[in-house]
């Protein structure tokens, strides 16, 4: 046992207090390390990585009572935490629904100026994304405002030189950034943005919390994505309470993949736009209506595992940050390596029919959708991705238990299929159980881990295995 272990409590207490992170949702021993490596630099003079050099307990009790005392070190020790992981047009669904929504709402209004938030910010690829995106959809720069906050003075620093590297252009297509990029010469995959889309956002160092309603006017959109779920409950019903607070009426809110759960669990309403994730406040009518189905859904995985006795088409199960065009719901080209009994050949016809099904989704025609997607499982045998499909369906329908079901059929046929693990965890934490959707969690864990470190995976769908475990941007 190492000397930080007795001192661990304190400091996990105080990162709750201080930023509302949970510790345990950073990973195994992140805290401890990232106190470590501060106590290194600040007390021992030492670099932060150079694990040659002995820390005993005076050293730590020495550091905290710095860092009880600094507010500059307190920052310096959430930097240390804090790991950007983002890129331009990450989870292009969500973009796409900006678009179309803020379009609909100019059409109302035709001389309300939008007003965007973009909290954690990062680096910037985030804020700056909704700023192109309305650019190119033919609003002009006159006609919005973006707001960025994050809690990193680093970061905030970073995204406002608007300089960028190859990471944050994942993905493909790439056309944006021959309209609002430039190659800086001498410098080698490095682009600068342009001053339009740069002056169209504001960056300002704030903690979420620090978010007071009636402070400034209202918001129509707001990009909150991947960071309450690192939050503890307490922190996040006060977070998504605040980021409520802040919402216009029939305003949006674009969270991730992995806290849809909780916001249905504050009245929240999908909107109904697959892999968008986006929400805005229920109606009292709403509300009402989704009282009688707001049990709790059983965890044990097997429960509806098995109700099909066909032969089971297991396939790749996507991350859930996969960069979507025009077919979101579009299966992986690359399957899984199966047993030589289980080889099959292409079956066109079925790989229509579920595309199909993708595309009705995609475009709101649930029922039409869940009619192919069953017809796709009743003539070609249980499928991961057709089963995965109903789920998000009766996610998007305020089916809890529906949907449940159909994500443990999915994972009957691919237990590390992550984003059926994902979801399936919110909708246990709505139903209360708390603990079967932490175990779910760490499951998606691994499997992101695995995939990352899979042969013959391309750097950027390792970067996007990782995106769950590894960020708290978007």
């Amino acid at each position: 046992m190492n000397a930080a272990n007795a001192f661990v409590p304190r400091f996990e207490t105080w990162l709750l207090r201080e930023t509302g992170i949970d510790a345990s949702s950073l990973g195994t021993n992140a805290l401890e390390r990232a106190v470590l490596e501060r106590v290194r630099v600040v007390r021992l003079g030492a670099d932060a990585h150079d694990t040659n050099v002995s820390v005993d307990a005076a050293d730590i009790e020495a550091y905290w009572q710095q860092l009880t005392m600094s507010r500059d070190e307190r920052q310096a020790l959430i930097e240390a935490l804090v790991v950007p992981e983002t890129w331009f047009y990450r989870d292009r669904e969500a973009y796409v629904a900006l678009a179309r929504l803020a379009n609909e709402r100019l059409v109302r209004d035709p001389t309300h100026v939008l007003r965007v938030l973009s909290l954690p910010c990062s680096t910037g690829e985030e804020p700056y994304t909704i700023a192109m995106t309305l650019l190119d959809d033919g609003i002009g720069e006159n006609r919005f405002t973006v707001d960025a906050f994050d809690i990193s003075a680093r970061v905030i620093e970073h995204a406002r030189t608007g300089i960028y590297g190859r990471n944050s252009f994942r993905g493909h297509p790439l056309t944006f950034r021959d309209r609002h990029f430039a190659a800086i010469e001498d410098v080698r995959d490095s682009w600068q943005l342009s001053e339009r889309v740069r002056q169209t956002v504001r960056f300002s160092q704030a903690n979420l919390f620090d978010l007071q309603p009636n402070a400034q006017a209202p918001y129509d959109f707001i990009f909150c994505r991947n960071v309450l779920i690192y939050f503890d409950r307490e922190a996040q019903d006060r977070a998504i309470r605040m980021l409520d607070a802040n919402l216009v009426d029939g305003g949006t809110i674009f969270v991730g993949p992995a806290e849809t759960g909780l916001m249905m669990r504050h009245a929240m309403t999908s909107a109904r736009i697959p892999l968008a994730f986006a929400f805005r406040r229920s109606t009292p009518e709403e509300v009402s209506a989704a009282r009688p189905v707001a049990k709790p859904v059983e965890s044990k995985a097997t429960t509806h595992a098995a109700p099909f006795t066909t032969k089971n088409t297991r396939e790749t199960a996507r991350p859930a940050s996969v960069a979507l065009t025009r077919t979101p719901w579009r299966a992986p080209q690359t399957a899984k390596a199966r047993p030589p009994q289980a080889q099959e050949a292409p079956q066109p016809a079925a790989e229509q029919s579920l595309d199909a099904a993708r595309r009705l989704a995609d475009a709101g025609e649930f029922d039409a959708a869940e009619r192919l997607a069953h017809q796709h499982a009743i003539v070609h045998g249980p499928n991961v991705d057709a089963f995965y499909l109903l789920g998000l369906i009766a996610d998007a329908r305020g089916r809890g238990a529906d949907a449940a079901d159909f994500y443990r059929k999915a994972l009957y046929l691919d237990p590390s299929h992550y984003e059926a693990l994902t979801h399936l965890a919110a909708l246990l934490d709505i139903g209360g159980d708390r603990a079967g959707a932490q175990n779910l969690m760490q499951r998606a864990q691994r499997s992101a881990a695995r995939a990352a470190q899979a042969p013959g995976t391309s750097a950027d769908e390792a970067q996007r295995s990782r995106g769950f475990h590894a960020s708290r941007r978007s």
